[in-house]
């Protein structure tokens, strides 16, 4: 187990190390797209502040909470997308039959799909999206000590594990269903344009659907209100004790979803 495990990972940063030698052939190109996705975000953070800033905050949060909040939700999912969104080909990999050839390979196919097809490269882009939430966690007066930013960065792995999790089972269903765009654009929506605002604004309903049946939460507002002292209950290590059980939990479900739905999937035949 621990050598299959150890050749994972040597793949995988190997994948990584061959991503950004190719990109880095072209440095300027590089640069200019770090400083674009900084100014971007720091642009789109500072419209959002200007409008919290009218309500004086939003349930008992208040501005620079929000947004902290909201920069950990775009920095969980650009670094998602930039680690793991590879598994997006797999619902148009079913419908033209290439999965056939990934199932056929002595690797797991989860992996080879997700290595071929993700731009890990982008990851670096996000440092200037890391930028903007540590400056917004220190408006937001989060105290950096060393057992702060572990649990930070314990809880961006977190929400990036929530949200592989998520996905992962609506890739899964696309090999019964076939077509999941336009969940997948709700789910998008849902994450990127109602999760960086508190869950409580939404009331009780929603707060226990985010929370325990499509756990957007756990991936945004809970981590985000645990490093903020913002969660009955949940201080900083217990909360991300809480949190980091409730991430393995999910993608250990997805997990066993995708190899049980993979069973069942009929080739094409092309």
């Amino acid at each position: 187990m621990g050598g299959k495990i150890s050749y994972y990972w040597h793949l995988y940063w190997k994948v990584l190390g061959m991503q950004l030698r190719s990109r880095m052939s072209f440095r300027l190109n590089f640069f200019v797209m770090l400083a674009g996705v900084f100014l971007r975000e720091a642009a789109t953070l500072a419209l959002m502040i200007v409008l919290v800033q009218k309500f004086d905050g939003l349930a008992g949060w208040k501005t620079w909470e929000i947004a902290f909040l909201y920069s950990f939700v775009t920095l969980t999912f650009r670094n998602f997308s930039s680690f793991t969104g590879g598994i997006g080909s797999i619902p148009s990999f079913i419908r033209t039959g290439e999965m056939d050839v990934y199932l056929l390979t002595p690797s797991d196919p989860l992996f080879l799909i997700n290595c071929r097809n993700t731009m890990i490269w982008r990851s670096f882009y996000n440092i200037g999206i890391l930028m903007v939430t540590v400056y917004c966690a220190w408006r937001a007066r989060i105290v950096f000590t060393p057992k702060s930013v572990c649990c930070l960065t314990v809880l961006i792995l977190c929400g990036m594990f929530i949200l592989f999790a998520i996905y992962l089972i609506v890739y899964a269903v696309s090999i019964r269903v076939v077509e999941v765009s336009s969940l997948l654009k709700i789910l998008d929506s849902v994450y990127k344009q109602y999760m960086v605002y508190p869950i409580p604004i939404y009331g009780k309903a929603a707060a226990w659907i985010f929370t325990f049946l499509l756990p957007l939460g756990l991936a945004s507002y809970y981590p985000s209100g645990v490093l903020l002292s913002r969660i009955d209950g949940l201080t900083l290590n217990w909360g991300t004790l809480v949190i980091a059980v409730a991430s393995f939990f999910w993608v250990v479900a997805a997990l066993v979803f995708w190899n049980y739905s993979i069973r069942k999937y009929d080739s094409t035949g092309t």
